[in-house]
């Protein structure tokens, strides 16, 4: 049986549409996405009328209030902090370091990590804050 009145109906995807909508959401999630790196541990300085601003340092340990410690950006334990800051300040041994403490850390925890800062040969710590 052969029917002559009827075509074949050819129907085919258009993906024009499609395309511009995963255009449109990778634009989206590019424009939208942070391409910094943040530190390792969230930290709320504590705050200072007196303050001054000064230039970053090349050596910042991080102290946060649950008492965990960062060396540049890398945790780092407290036993551990001496032996991995001394080949630091032996390149250079007037390089300042910052001391960044959480406002609510304890005070016996800043005290031990800034001991051994300075057992390690570190004589200019610096205290971050935030001015008021």
């Amino acid at each position: 049986m052969d029917f002559e009145g009827r075509a074949r109906i050819h129907s085919h995807l258009d993906i024009a549409p499609l395309i511009d909508i995963v255009f449109l959401l990778l634009v989206f999630f590019m424009l939208t996405s942070t391409f910094l790196v943040p530190q390792a541990i969230e930290l709320k300085l504590p705050e200072s009328s007196s303050s001054d601003a000064a230039d970053t340092t090349s050596i910042t340990v991080s102290l946060d209030q649950a008492g965990q410690l960062a060396l540049n950006g890398e945790r780092i334990a407290l036993g551990q902090l001496r032996m991995a800051i001394e080949p630091l300040l032996k390149q250079d041994t007037e390089s300042a370091i910052t001391l960044k403490s959480d406002a609510h850390a304890e005070v016996q925890l800043l005290l031990k990590v800034m001991d051994e800062l300075r057992a390690a040969g570190g004589s200019n710590i610096a205290l971050a804050t935030t001015q008021k």
